[in-house]
Formats: C-alpha cells, sequence, structure tokens
C-alpha cells in the first residue's frame, strides 16, 4: 500500500484555507503529482469506508492536524454544528464557493478559502479581493487610506450575527441602487466612473467604487440597539423608517431608495433570523429531549 511521508518542505496555510487549496499548494511546492495523493486517499477511502483520510494524508504530509481545518472553518462559515464527525465530513468536502487569497500576498499563486464575510481588502497590499469572484478580478484600491480606513472599520464589525449573508449582500445592492438614482452627487460621480474605466466588471469595481459608505452603512446595522429599538417584533415600519432616515444624516440628499430598499431587507432579515433560531431549538430538542443541554446562541444562527 502507497504511504505518505513527510515533506521536505512546509508551507504554511492561508487564513481561512481550504484543505483542498492548501493540498495543491502542498504537493506544488514538493514536486508531487496532485491526483495521485487525491486517487491513494480515494481508494483508502473505498477500501476502509473512513471518510476523512484526506485529513490524515495532510496530516502524514506536513504535520497539520484535521482539527486546524475545522477550527478555520468554523471561524470563516460559522456554521450551526456540533456534531464532530458531521463537521469533519464538511470541512473537506470540496467547496462550492470559493473566496480567493490576495495573490501578491501567495507570490501569484492561487489559493482559495470558504466562502466568508470576514475580510474584503488586502490590507499589506491594498488589493480588493472581489466577493464572489475569481483572482484574476483583484483591483487595487483607489484611495488607499480610505479604502483602507473602511476595511478596518468592516473587520471589526463582520462578526456582528446581525450581518448576515443575505443581509451584506441585500446592503451592497441597496447602495448601488442609491447612487444609480439620487445620488448623492459624489457617489454617483465615482460610480460612473468605475463603469467608464476600461475593464469594468460588475459586481467588482462597482463594489469597490462604493466600499466606502457600504462598510458605513453596514457598520450602523450591526449595532444592537439598532435592532431592539428599530427592528423588534413590536416595532412599526414607520419607526424603522424614522431611525434610518436619522441613522443616514451623513449622507446629503434624497435617501429614499436607502430607506424603503433597507427597511425590507432589516424585516425580511429578521424573520430569517427568527426562523433559523427556531429550527436549530427545535433540532436540539429532537437530539436531546424537551430540554436542550444548549441552545445555540444568535451568532450560532448567522447564514454566512
Amino acid at each position: 500500500m502507497t504511504t505518505f511521508h513527510r515533506q521536505a518542505l512546509y508551507i504554511r496555510p492561508h487564513h481561512y484555507e481550504t484543505p483542498h487549496s492548501y493540498l495543491d499548494r502542498l504537493c506544488d511546492a514538493n514536486a508531487i503529482h496532485t491526483p495521485l495523493v487525491t486517487a491513494v486517499v480515494k481508494k483508502r477511502r473505498a477500501e476502509t469506508g473512513h471518510k476523512h483520510l484526506l485529513a490524515h494524508a495532510i496530516r502524514d504530509l506536513a504535520g497539520v492536524e484535521p482539527m486546524h481545518w475545522v477550527k478555520a472553518y468554523t471561524r470563516a462559515v460559522n456554521p450551526i454544528m456540533d456534531d464532530a464527525n458531521r463537521m469533519l465530513g464538511e470541512v473537506f468536502r470540496k467547496p462550492r464557493d470559493t473566496r480567493w487569497v490576495c495573490t501578491r500576498c501567495t507570490g501569484g499563486q492561487t489559493a482559495g478559502t470558504w466562502e466568508h464575510h470576514q475580510f474584503t481588502i488586502c490590507l499589506r497590499h491594498g488589493r480588493w479581493l472581489a466577493p464572489g469572484h475569481g483572482p484574476e478580478h483583484q483591483r487595487q484600491v483607489p484611495g488607499e487610506a480610505v479604502w483602507l480606513r473602511a476595511e478596518r472599520a468592516y473587520r471589526q464589525v463582520a462578526r456582528s450575527p446581525f450581518l448576515t449573508r443575505p443581509l451584506v449582500d441585500e446592503v451592497w445592492r441597496i447602495v448601488r441602487d442609491q447612487a444609480t438614482v439620487l445620488g448623492p452627487p459624489d457617489l454617483a460621480a465615482r460610480l460612473a466612473a468605475a463603469e467608464k474605466a476600461q475593464g469594468f466588471k460588475e459586481g467588482v469595481d462597482d463594489r469597490l467604487a462604493l466600499y466606502p459608505e457600504t462598510v458605513r452603512i453596514l457598520a450602523w446595522l450591526a449595532r444592537a440597539e439598532v435592532w431592539d429599538r428599530l427592528v423588534g417584533p413590536h416595532r412599526n415600519q414607520e419607526r424603522l423608517r424614522a431611525g434610518l432616515r436619522r441613522g443616514f444624516d451623513w449622507m446629503p440628499g434624497d435617501k429614499s431608495v436607502l430607506e424603503e430598499a433597507l427597511a425590507e431587507a432589516l424585516i425580511r432579515s429578521r424573520r430569517s433570523r427568527l426562523t433559523q433560531l427556531d429550527e436549530a431549538i427545535h433540532a436540539h430538542i429532537r437530539k436531546h429531549g424537551p430540554t436542550p443541554r444548549r441552545i445555540p446562541a444568535m451568532r450560532q444562527v448567522s447564514t454566512r
């Protein structure tokens, strides 16, 4: 039987990197044919019935323990799972969606991470990492000081339980609609300049152009008191819209697109989060009996 041995050249896993991406880079660095490793793993899996042999192969080749990948996965996507075997199965399944590490950090290599919303700009190189797009769409940020300041603010609020993935994606769209329809003028001009630039890519350059304002809105939405005061179960929509007007009075001009769309997005997000919490509690009751040992916290109900 083919055995795996510790390789001479160790490479360090990147932040939130998937084990599949790491294995590709490890094999490339040590002149190993990656399909050979995966074929051996597949054969052993068929012979033994053990699901997580890829984890052991990586440990044998580089010494990286399987729990490293589990911890990275939970930090990246915040899943609702308390079964270790199921978690390992999720971690070592090839991801459908991938975020890409800054190619300047990797010396031009491509390294994939789990799809996450923890950061968007590489602070070391000032590179926009183009959420939802490939490494070829990474861009240099235009006004480095402003954009990097916005990125630091974003990283502080990114793990908020209120900023679920659907809500973050919705805010991107709403800010673009506001800039397209009503401005303000500097925001509309920045978006128009990005759209006219050579090589414009929708979902990449438009989001980059509007990033500072988008982060400012997300930071406001990440505050627990906003949800307690404005989006609670007994709050009316008029009070919510008034709160949005006050919260975004820093933006000049008519903000009706922003106000209406955000009010609807917040109500949908709250309804979705409550449904998820209810499902998580019932799953624990089914598993542990009528008195669950642990009710999942709201941070575990995020759909990141």
